[in-house]
């Protein structure tokens, strides 16, 4: 729905080499349940971040960023997974040349 859209700017590295900094990316607000390797724009516990998210056992996450080698996988219980508010999914992004 066009009502569930709306566009956030990509900052830092941790996405690349799909996403860069500077990049742009629609997310649907009214998608937010986890599909387990889908991307989403999250806050985290007040920081906005654009992560890959998956399910874990008794109600965690583990958010995770495609450059692993520099910002590792961070997994979230139950009790952490409350900081973590699931904005929308990601549908769309866009590169700035």
């Amino acid at each position: 729905q066009a009502e569930n859209a709306a566009c956030v700017k990509v900052s830092g590295n941790s996405m690349e080499p799909r996403l860069y900094d500077g990049d742009v990316v629609g997310v649907d607000l009214g998608s937010r349940s986890i599909v387990d390797g889908k991307t989403y724009a999250i806050n985290h516990d007040g920081m906005l971040r654009v992560k890959r998210l998956y399910r874990m056992p008794k109600g965690g996450i583990r958010i995770n960023s495609l450059n692993n080698d520099e910002h590792p996988d961070e997994v979230c219980d139950a009790e952490e997974r409350k900081s973590v508010i699931i904005l929308g999914k990601v549908f769309w992004s866009a590169s700035m040349w």
